[in-house]
């Protein structure tokens, strides 16, 4: 299979580059960047080359209490979390203020769904939220959980859905959980363990692919 690696930061990315070297597979690795913007732009170039499959990882905070620290899920479901407009107190997405229909493809009732990820049995499958914004203060984490009832937060993983979903690309996205989405506190945070469960997890993930589709 030829499959593209790819990740926000090289961070995320680098210790996957030597750990393929036994594998049938062709595998490629690229860094799509931080944010909505870069990540979309990068992941349409990725796709015009027609990959077999797109697997994006890195961390990701969480909203759930059933989610531990350095534990590893994959996402089923991504929305887009700061698209639309303020209502003073309320968040508008796109469908609310009808610029789009919640099931204009590659949305279903406003979400971009990826079913593959229900044939992984070991990870739970978990739903996204994508901000350009990462909340940090406790009336955005409020108003983000009563709109949109995520599991987590990222900054690209809604552009990997959508991309692949126009372009009918099969693509998977492994999050680490990093950190609770709560006011900032990077004391807090465990990035080191989040990318070592979540790169183990990548490198399982393909040693188990068929070499062909």
């Amino acid at each position: 299979m030829n499959i593209t690696i790819t990740a926000a930061t090289e961070m995320e990315l680098d210790p996957l580059r030597n750990s393929f070297s036994d594998t049938s597979h062709s595998i490629s690795f690229h860094i799509h960047g931080a944010g909505l913007l870069q990540a979309t732009y990068h992941l349409q170039k990725l796709c015009m080359q027609k990959p077999d499959l797109i697997i994006q990882c890195g961390i990701a905070g969480t909203y759930s209490d059933s989610l531990s620290i350095g534990e590893t899920v994959v996402v089923y479901s991504e929305c887009l979390g700061d698209t639309g407009a303020e209502d003073h107190d309320t968040i508008l997405d796109l469908f609310d203020i009808k610029l789009l229909d919640k099931n204009s493809f590659p949305f279903t009732n406003g979400h971009l769904l990826n079913e593959v990820v229900r044939n992984i049995q070991h990870l739970k499958a978990v739903n996204g939220l994508t901000v350009n914004m990462t909340s940090g203060n406790e009336k955005s984490i409020r108003q983000r959980k009563e709109k949109f009832n995520a599991d987590i937060e990222t900054m690209e993983g809604a552009c990997l859905h959508y991309v692949c979903l126009q372009e009918n690309i099969p693509f998977i996205q492994f999050r680490g959980i990093s950190n609770l989405v709560e006011p900032r506190d990077k004391s807090r945070w465990k990035i080191s363990d989040a990318l070592q469960s979540c790169q183990q997890e990548v490198i399982k993930f393909v040693y188990q692919l068929p070499s062909a589709i």
